[in-house]
């Protein structure tokens, strides 16, 4: 499908230039070895999730063999067959089952030997434009990759989503777990400036080589999850005088 080959060029270039797509902190990731990107799932259509595969394409770090980032991405709309996957897959998807396997460790063992990044968005989930910056509960995925590769979370903010993709369904509700479906958004994407924002790394170096439980995996999520909730938090005036549709922006 030429279109599809065509559209994956222009992407980078298309929101660069339409939605003025600006990466801060890059000096926060690694020079070299890998690390985990965990940033907050943002607005529909998934967008923030192929800003951020193809942000490398965009902006350089001082490495120059980092080519690309891996987004850990539900294995129905990343390997299944039908016309998301086929797009998805011009990206740099990790396929994740969250019914059944869980994390690819074969594939994740062979992107860690390179060095390469790997993103995660712990909450699997995207606030709805009512719910503004709001983060849902942090799903352990990210601690289990931390402990075993013993590499460095990045916490991320994504600003502007929300707004330039919004999700007009979806109500917080803690006890929920994934997947969700049947969001409803509209099919169109607004000019609001797009923002990732790379934080300070993070180790939890104390639970390396132990028997960590479930409970302290969720545990440390949810720390994680204050990091990047503060960080999103330097953006609040900006965002609370910056929306047109009057979305809240609840924590």
């Amino acid at each position: 499908m030429r279109f599809w080959d065509w559209l994956r060029k222009i992407f980078p270039w298309w929101v660069r230039y339409y939605n003025r797509f600006e990466v801060r902190g890059i000096n926060n990731l690694p020079k070299k070895g890998s690390a985990i990107i965990a940033l907050n799932h943002s607005g529909g259509l998934d967008l923030d999730n192929f800003c951020i595969m193809s942000t490398l394409e965009q902006f350089k770090t001082d490495n120059p063999a980092r080519k690309r980032i891996w987004l850990c991405y539900w294995d129905k709309w990343s390997i299944g067959d039908n016309i998301w996957a086929y797009w998805v897959q011009k990206f740099s998807p990790i396929p994740i089952s969250l019914i059944g396997n869980g994390i690819p460790f074969n594939l994740v063992d062979k992107i860690i030997r390179k060095g390469e990044l790997i993103a995660i968005t712990p909450e699997g989930h995207s606030a709805a434009l009512h719910e503004g910056y709001r983060l849902w509960k942090f799903y352990p995925g990210v601690i289990k990759l931390h402990i075993r590769y013993k590499i460095p979370i990045i916490p991320t903010a994504s600003i502007g989503f929300v707004k330039a993709a919004p999700i007009l369904t979806n109500h917080y509700n803690p006890e929920v777990i994934p997947p969700w479906e049947k969001e409803l958004m509209l099919p169109f994407i607004f000019p609001y400036k797009l923002i990732f924002h790379f934080g300070k790394a993070v180790m939890y170096e104390d639970y390396f080589n132990r028997n960590v439980s479930k409970e302290m995996m969720f545990n440390l999520a949810q720390d994680l999850r204050i990091k990047v909730k503060d960080m999103i938090s330097l953006y609040r005036s900006n965002i609370t005088h910056s929306n047109p549709f009057g979305a809240k922006t609840g924590f």
